[in-house]
């Protein structure tokens, strides 16, 4: 099956409202952080193992994390999409009791200086349309291998935390 992008990383033509971000409250730190790719597990409806959440993520001020993942968003007002998945950029949390649900896998720790390299080029990894075969697992995927050809992780770093990471099945 073909993959077919979608324009600026789903967000085109969408109604909906971003998720809330609490970047005043959390705020990036200039200390080092460890950076974790998280994976979490199955909800109260049955996922396929493929299905589940998987994000990069660190901690900022606060208590909080940043969160780096494409979300699952209902588009019911589009016939052609009724639910696509959207990279909304960077998102602030107070999300430690969620956190603490996720396995965490560590990609290592980074100065703020990489945090923002991360960030940066997350809005380089395309969005597919939904085809029940791409998932957000995918866009992470590509995420750490654009990572990976910048320089910011090494193979070892990302090929460990994608090995170590529960259900993996696409």
């Amino acid at each position: 099956m073909v993959i077919a992008y979608v324009p600026e990383q789903g967000r085109h033509g969408l109604r909906i409202l971003p998720p809330l971000d609490i970047n005043k409250l959390a705020q990036e730190t200039g200390d080092l952080e460890e950076v974790f790719l998280l994976v979490y597990g199955p909800g109260a409806t049955p996922t396929r193992p493929k299905d589940l959440r998987w994000s990069l993520a660190w901690r900022v001020s606060n208590g909080g994390w940043k969160h780096i993942h494409v979300t699952a968003e209902n588009t019911l007002y589009d016939p052609q999409m009724p639910w696509r998945y959207v990279y909304w950029g960077p998102q602030n949390k107070t999300a430690e009791l969620d956190n603490c649900k996720a396995r965490r896998m560590s990609l290592g720790v980074m100065d703020v200086a990489t945090r923002r390299r991360i960030k940066a080029l997350a809005w380089e990894v395309g969005v597919a349309k939904p085809n029940r075969q791409w998932t957000g697992q995918h866009w992470i995927i590509a995420l750490l291998h654009k990572l990976y050809e910048n320089k910011v992780l090494t193979q070892a770093q990302w090929s460990k935390a994608i090995a170590q990471a529960p259900h993996r099945t696409c």
